[in-house]
């Protein structure tokens, strides 16, 4: 399936209603499956990731096949080796080809039984889940920090106190702080010490939670107003409290033309100035890179995207992507190791669709353009349900949305 977008207007003007966060739901769900009762969850996403690990954590099949869903891929590899029992773990054929040695051997020299059924490195695995032991282990940082979330949410349930050192500087430092306020907001002993991380055996205690709004999805809708000719977009429920990291998408969308002030309802988005040249670092940020790329090609403006050092490890080569579809619009780039360089180009109308590489964020990414031309069209746009089902739900409140053979 294709949809095809096309504006109604060029001003937006509104309140959009975001999805609950899915990172914090698939954390707080792995502590509420390791608490000894269970606690109440308010606002729980209802994106297909969530969806997937909360019916693995349901349900006491011995496969369980994850999808594309690599969150739940990791945090149900540290569960089921730490849980009794002999499960098997499969996912997509691009979960096939997502390495997961550095957590499968963290957890194998706490005693944990995997195996690999296909590619050595990589999904499928063979679990026999057994009881594991604390000390200490060594994981590479350069990768996700979902391996060393996935290892900190267990660490209260083993017998002895974990601590985990990190090699090198930790990709997306704020989600493992973020995975540390959730632990302790439950009772956990979680102290991070420069690149070492301590957790103390115990208990988690059932504690209801409600959700925050998403950040990363919100970053879409800055993209949406930096394109638009006017805007004045109320996005509900954020909040200077928040845990997540990517409420740095303030700070960075700045730099693409957005000025964002909290009211009592949200963040109120407008308008704003920039220079024509900007370079921002997303080492500790990646799900914004796509939102913020397309941002500035669509506003002809030269940007250097630092820190993309895992971006080719996602639900698809983003780097690569992102450069084919920068190339449907007109617009040059140039890759350097980890860093993106964006020319100021005026961007043109694509003569073809615009590919979803079955990536929602490329897709969220990508409608954004509807503010630009006349029309466009995006091929596979239902992949969005994996983080924002409601997605094209607010996004017809703007553009006219058909869907297409």
């Amino acid at each position: 399936m294709k949809f095809t977008l096309k504006a109604k207007t060029h001003t937006l003007k509104g309140n959009i209603s975001l999805p609950a966060s899915k990172s914090i739901s698939n954390r707080v769900l792995i502590i509420q499956a390791l608490a000894q009762t269970p606690f109440d969850i308010k606002n729980l996403s209802d994106a297909d990731d969530t969806r997937i690990l909360k019916k693995a954590l349901d349900r006491n099949d011995i496969i369980t096949d994850v999808g594309p869903a690599g969150t739940a891929m990791r945090f149900l590899t540290a569960y089921f080796a730490s849980r009794p029992g002999e499960k098997v773990l499969t996912g997509s054929t691009r979960m096939k080809q997502r390495p997961i040695s550095i957590l499968v051997d963290a957890l194998r020299s706490l005693g944990a039984n995997i195996t690999y059924l296909e590619q050595e490195g990589y999904p499928p695995l063979h679990i026999e889940g057994r009881r594991l032991s604390g000390g200490e282990v060594t994981v590479k940082g350069n990768v996700s920090s979902q391996f060393i979330t996935a290892l900190m949410l267990i660490a209260p349930t083993l017998p002895q106190p974990l601590t985990i050192h990190i090699e090198g500087d930790p990709l997306s430092r704020p989600y493992i702080n973020m995975t540390q306020t959730l632990m302790e907001h439950c009772g956990a002993q979680v102290t991070i010490s420069g690149n070492s991380i301590k957790i103390m055996p115990g208990r988690y205690r059932s504690k209801s939670f409600e959700i925050e709004p998403d950040w990363s999805a919100a970053a879409f809708w800055m993209s949406f107003a930096s394109l638009a000719r006017k805007s004045n977009v109320l996005l509900e429920g954020l909040t200077r409290e928040s845990i997540q990291g990517d409420q740095a998408s303030i700070e960075l969308f700045a730099h693409l033309g957005i000025d964002s002030c909290f009211e009592e309802d949200g963040l109120r988005l407008s308008k704003l100035p920039t220079s024509e040249t900007e370079e921002w670092n997303f080492r500790n940020h990646p799900d914004l890179v796509q939102p913020a790329v397309i941002a500035a090609a669509g506003q002809s403006k030269k940007f250097t995207f630092k820190g993309l050092d895992n971006l080719r490890l996602k639900e698809t080569d983003r780097i690569q992507a992102l450069q084919l579809e920068l190339t449907k619009i007109g617009i040059e780039s140039q890759v350097e190791g980890h860093t993106l360089h964006v020319r100021a180009q005026q961007a043109s109308a694509p003569e073809t669709f615009l590919e979803s590489y079955d990536d929602h964020r490329m897709v969220m990414a990508l409608a954004p353009l509807s503010m630009l031309f006349p029309s466009i069209v995006i091929d596979n746009p239902m992949v969005v349900a994996k983080s924002y089902p409601a997605f094209w739900k607010q996004v017809e409140k703007f553009v006219d949305v058909r869907p297409m053979k």
